[in-house]
This record gives C-alpha cells, sequence and structure tokens, in this order.
C-alpha cells in the first residue's frame, strides 16, 4: 500500500508529458488522463449518479482509475469522505494531482494498493458504500490492448467480480451497499458472485440505448442478504432520437439533479411484469 502524493505540478499546471485535463458532469469535476490510455467513459458518470451517497458517509471508489466517481461523488455529496484505490501507479498518481486540481484535499484520498488485498490494510467495516466500475472483459475474450493501462482497466486482470464481491462484503458496514455497473449480458456471471459472497440485489437500473432496444448495462446495488429491502428496478433510455439525450440522461452525465421517474424523462420505474426482468434468475 502507498499512499499517493500530489505528484510533479509543471509551475500552476498540474499536467505532465503525455496527459490532458478534461472536465466531466459540466465541468464540475476536470480529471488528469493520458492521451493515450484508458479514458473515462460515460459509464462512470451513470454510476455515480445511480450510488446515491448519503451525507457524511465514507465510500470506497475501488479501481479509482483517474478519480472521477471519486470526485464525482465529493463534489455531489459534500460532507462525504471518498478513498480512491487503484493499483496502478500512473493512474493513482494522476488521481492524486487530481485530488489538488478538484480542491478536494480534505475530503478524497487515494492509496495505490491492490483490491484483492484490501481487507489487509482497511479495517473490517470501514466503509458506508464501495463503488466500483470494474473491468469488463474476462481474459481470453477480447482483444487486450498492447498499453498496459488500457489492458488492466478493460480486462478482469486483477479485478475478477468474484474478488470484488467477496473483498466488499468484508469492507462494508452490516448494512453497507456495494454498486457496481456490469454488461447486461455478463449479469449472470454477476449474479452468481453475489450470492457466493453472500449479497443480494437491492436496486437496479437497467440502460438503454434507446427505447425499443435491449439493454447495454446494468447498474446494481448490492447488500448483505440478511438485510435487503424490497428492491426497486428502472429502466433508463439514453438517446430519445439520434444524438438527442433523453432529459434523464442529460441531468446523469451533467452531475445534476433527475426529476422523479417518467415516461417522458427517459427513465422509469419497473414493475415485476416488465420485460427486463427476464434477464435475472431469482433460484
Amino acid at each position: 500500500m502507498e499512499p499517493v502524493g500530489p505528484g510533479t505540478v509543471l509551475g500552476v499546471e498540474f499536467l505532465q508529458t503525455g496527459e490532458s485535463i478534461n472536465g466531466l458532469f459540466r465541468n464540475k469535476v476536470r480529471v488528469i488522463q493520458a492521451v493515450r490510455g484508458y479514458r473515462v467513459s460515460e459509464d462512470a458518470l451513470i454510476l455515480t449518479w445511480f450510488s446515491r451517497p448519503k451525507p457524511a458517509e465514507r465510500i470506497l471508489d475501488a479501481g479509482t482509475g483517474c478519480g472521477a466517481i471519486a470526485f464525482g461523488l465529493a463534489i455531489r455529496q459534500p460532507s462525504l469522505t471518498v478513498v480512491g484505490l487503484e493499483i496502478q501507479k500512473d493512474l493513482a498518481d494522476r488521481a492524486g494531482r487530481g485530488v489538488k486540481l478538484n480542491r478536494l484535499d480534505d475530503r478524497v484520498f487515494i492509496v495505490r494498493g491492490d483490491l484483492r488485498e484490501a481487507d489487509l490494510f482497511f479495517r473490517h467495516g470501514t466503509f458506508d458504500a464501495v463503488v466500483c466500475n470494474p473491468p469488463y472483459h474476462e481474459p481470453g475474450r477480447g482483444r487486450i490492448s498492447e498499453l498496459h493501462e488500457k489492458a488492466l482497466s478493460r480486462h478482469q486482470l486483477m479485478m475478477p467480480p468474484e474478488d470484488l464481491f467477496r473483498i466488499a462484503g468484508r469492507l462494508l458496514q452490516s448494512r453497507g451497499r456495494l454498486a457496481v455497473i456490469y454488461p447486461a449480458p455478463g449479469l449472470i456471471r454477476i449474479e452468481k458472485a453475489m450470492k457466493e459472497a453472500g449479497f443480494g440485489r437491492s436496486r437496479m437500473l437497467w440502460i438503454h440505448p434507446h427505447e425499443g432496444s435491449e439493454p447495454g448495462h446494468v447498474c446494481i446495488e448490492a447488500r448483505s442478504a440478511a438485510a435487503l429491502p424490497e428492491m426497486e428496478e428502472y429502466r433508463l433510455f439514453l438517446y430519445k432520437g439520434p444524438g438527442e439525450r433523453t432529459s434523464a440522461a442529460a441531468a446523469i452525465l451533467a452531475g445534476e439533479e433527475v426529476d422523479t421517474p417518467s415516461p417522458a424523462s427517459g427513465w422509469t420505474r419497473l414493475t415485476p411484469a416488465d420485460a427486463c426482468r427476464g434477464f435475472l434468475s431469482d433460484s
């Protein structure tokens, strides 16, 4: 485990060679990214909104990358304490400089370490929530990038979902929650890992490119199976026409509050009879 300092600051700039500063949530947050390497996707922004941070919580952003989710959570709920855990040295360093860039030194802390060993350097029951935008591709599936940073960020070389749920079960308080985003076709593996670790689903958000399309991704909130509330299930459409966002998607990606679910906004609450439930196994 290595705490990460502010990195190299060139005059009043926070950049090193081969990096860029990019605004997220309509420039409410800025992140430092490699020009060639893994770049933040809208998945991270949607997960930040889905996570529903509560005042004064302690949250672990597992696999924080350049810090996008950690910073977004801290901006959304100013009383939070967020720890961003990242195994890759360059990403952890960028996240550390991003803390300074966003002036979040007193609320966001970047730690370099391996999630699979996190229960060795964080006390059990430390966090109210764990948030993770994990690598999606299983080893042996899909082309692995020659860029080491991008390969680790996209492929489950260091963070298979089974390890994520196992470690989260130790780091969370008894009523804590784990929020992840994952491709909808891979949900069976997530469900299996969740149940093996003693979790059950408490909220789900199916993410569709547009109305009439199959969901591409799903956000899942999991809690201890011993303390599950009644499950809430939602659907979000990203577009209502070519290049035109739904009002809910536009607000989420801008880091703004979203209105009550309604068909007009592109965000709706589902009933047990809705077709998406066919993706799930209740056994």
